[in-house]
């Protein structure tokens, strides 16, 4: 749980000053409603929410040449997940990933974006078993796709698939809503 409390404030703290120093427009917040896969045999599937913090490089000042035909955006992200076990003796799979990764996004249309993303993950793990119980810090990639919706200046709403390529794998499909930054 200490090392939980350590992530959270280094986020906070990466963010904060980030914030302080960009223009406006260069963040965005979200928060998804995640359906992640079971991440071994004898564990059920289970919903679980994510949120996130988006940085778009362009509005930090990262030259990116002369083509506005795609945005760059780093992202980090944070996720719970309580898998129950389906056959007997597996009792729980605790599961909170930490993500830090970029995404590329291509206007489809001015009412739609396109992105692919990829990253590092580290997912804090517990298990519980009639056996006991076991804790793990695992380190995995993930690359991922997704869709946006801008419904306004400030709001958007999305999906995503992402594959978490990680001890135990598993795959995420989400629904998103988020608000851009002033």
């Amino acid at each position: 749980m200490r090392k939980l409390a350590i992530m959270l404030l280094a986020l906070v703290l990466v963010s904060g000053t980030a914030f302080a120093a960009a223009g406006p427009g260069a963040f965005s917040l979200d928060l998804s409603a995640n359906y992640a896969s079971e991440p071994e045999d004898g564990f059920d599937g289970t919903f679980g929410p994510e949120f996130g913090v988006n940085a778009d490089l362009r509005s930090l000042g990262l030259d990116l040449g002369p083509s506005k035909s795609f945005d760059v955006q780093a992202r980090a992200s944070m996720s719970y997940y309580n898998f129950d076990g389906s056959d007997p003796g597996l009792d729980e799979y605790r599961r909170i990933p930490f993500f830090l990764g970029g995404r590329i996004l291509f206007p489809a249309s001015p009412q739609v974006k396109l992105y692919g993303q990829l990253g590092l993950e580290v997912s804090f793990d517990k298990v519980d078993t009639f056996r006991g119980s076991e804790t793990e810090t695992n380190l995995g990639l993930v690359p991922g796709v997704g869709v946006i919706f801008p419904i306004s200046n400030q709001f958007y709403v999305g999906g995503n698939m992402n594959m978490h390529l990680i001890t135990d794998s598993y795959f995420t499909l989400g629904v998103t809503v988020g608000f851009n930054l002033p």
